[in-house]
Order: structure tokens, then sequence, then C-alpha cells
């Protein structure tokens, strides 16, 4: 059973690494939290499937348009600064900051604090 993003009272944002200036994924960004760039490139027009830190699972496409699909709901993406703000129609936008652990695994960062975990694939 899938539970979305939206249902949790946090939201995802992602953040930057100083040494992200060209949003290219490498070997050395790694563990570091990703530039709004970087969010573009690796994260939006894929699929994240994971786990929040409460236990609710999701998988949520993320378009390149910024539509967010999710099993049965959709919501809005956007990418502040170097976080990804995440609104599913409530009124509440919450940004997460994202962290690469590795080419295909995230991390959901809310102040600085791990929320959630991630696998990044293609949308099918």
């Amino acid at each position: 059973m899938m539970v979305l993003l939206m249902g949790m009272t946090t939201a995802p944002v992602m953040a930057d690494s100083a040494e992200q200036h060209n949003g290219a994924q490498s070997a050395s960004t790694q563990g570091e939290r990703l530039s709004g760039s970087a969010i573009r490139d690796r994260v939006m027009g894929h699929r994240v499937t994971g786990a929040m830190a409460d236990g609710s699972q999701y998988s949520e496409a993320y378009r390149v348009d910024g539509t967010i699909e999710g099993e049965d709901y959709t919501g809005q993406s956007t990418i502040k600064g170097d976080q990804m703000c995440l609104d599913y129609g409530s009124g509440d936008t919450t940004c997460y900051q994202i962290r690469m652990l590795d080419d295909q695994n995230i991390e959901w960062l809310l102040d600085g604090e791990v929320v959630g975990e991630g696998t990044i694939s293609a949308i099918e």
C-alpha cells in the first residue's frame, strides 16, 4: 500500500552543495545535499519510492512540468532555491532538502534532519 508524502507532517525540500555549479551528479557530490539544478537533473522526470521516518511508504513520479503523480493522488512540486517543495492541494507546501547517498538513493531532509529515504528510478 502506498502512502503519499502529503499525508506526512513534513514535506520534501532539497538543499544544495556549493560544489554543484552545473547540476551534474558526480562521485564528489554523493552524500552531499543537492542544489536546485541538481534536483532538476536527478529527481524531476523520475519516480522516487521509499519510506518516511514515521514508517509510511510512498511511490511518486515527479514530472518535469512539476506534476506529482502518486497511486491515487496528484500534487505539484516546485524548486525554490536548493529545496524541493511539495503541494498536494491542501494549501500546505513543505520544502525538503535532498541528499544523494549514491547514484540511486536519496534522503529527504527537513531543517537538516533526515525525515525519509527513497530510491530514484525511471518513470514507467
